[in-house]
């Protein structure tokens, strides 16, 4: 099906990846499925193609994939556009978006931790999902510091995203918030970049907002999830 010297080449998985998500593009587009992001429809679709096709080695794709990873880091720092056009928005409310997102964060582990006991989730299991709703570099960082399993916190940290991508707007005007300045922080300290991601089309200033709340957020969580754990282990054993 593919030749061996584009299988070993970086830019198959480039290609691939460009490839699949284009396609999902004029997928969404052409069946007018507005609540869904492109790249809701192209993540299982290349997970797919890598499970059920044996002539492609997950190595092989991740030679280019993995460089579609790296450029994460630029585009996250591209954030920070927005967020300098959009600095006196900050400035003026900062304590209010410092206040979010400490309610965010806390709200965030204590629900995740509750629910994971009502459940019967395994201990290594709840302290993985603990920071995922943190950017994935910070939530990794995170779970092997308070003992949870690394690639589990990655795999929720992008459903978490893309649940956002997909939601966050749907779920905010169906209970009539409008504001940018509430919207963004939601946003950000929820779902992380890629949920953020989308509000580049809704409003700059909910994008430059929702950039604070994604690094608010990663520190809040670092702090914050290790500090809470030894109480709430106290308090639901």
């Amino acid at each position: 099906m593919f030749p061996d010297l584009l299988l070993n080449s970086p830019l198959f998985g480039i290609g691939l990846t460009i490839i699949v998500y284009c396609v999902c593009e004029i997928i969404v587009e052409r069946l007018e499925l507005n609540i869904v992001p492109p790249f809701v429809l192209a993540c299982p679709l290349i997970i797919g193609l890598l499970l059920f096709n044996p002539q492609i080695k997950y190595e092989q794709y991740a030679a280019g994939g993995n460089f579609i990873n790296f450029m994460l880091g630029p585009a996250t720092i591209a954030l920070a556009l927005p967020l300098i056009r959009n600095r006196k928005i900050i400035k003026q409310h900062a304590g209010i978006m410092l206040g979010g997102i400490t309610i965010a964060t806390l709200t965030a582990i204590i629900s995740i931790y509750i629910c994971g006991r009502l459940f019967g989730t395994s201990e290594q299991v709840l302290l993985s999902l603990l920071p995922k709703s943190v950017t994935t570099p910070i939530a990794i960082e995170i779970s092997h510091t308070i003992g949870g399993i690394p690639p589990l916190t990655a795999a929720a940290v992008i459903f978490t995203g893309m649940l956002g991508a997909t939601f966050n707007h749907k779920i905010l005007s169906l209970f009539g918030i409008k504001n940018d300045l509430a919207a963004g922080l939601a946003i950000g300290a929820s779902s992380h970049g890629l949920g953020t991601s989308v509000c580049a089309s809704v409003s700059p200033v909910q994008l430059a907002i929702g950039g604070v709340a994604i690094a608010l957020t990663g520190i809040s969580t670092s702090i914050l999830a290790p500090l809470l754990l030894p109480l709430l282990k106290s308090i639901f054993g």
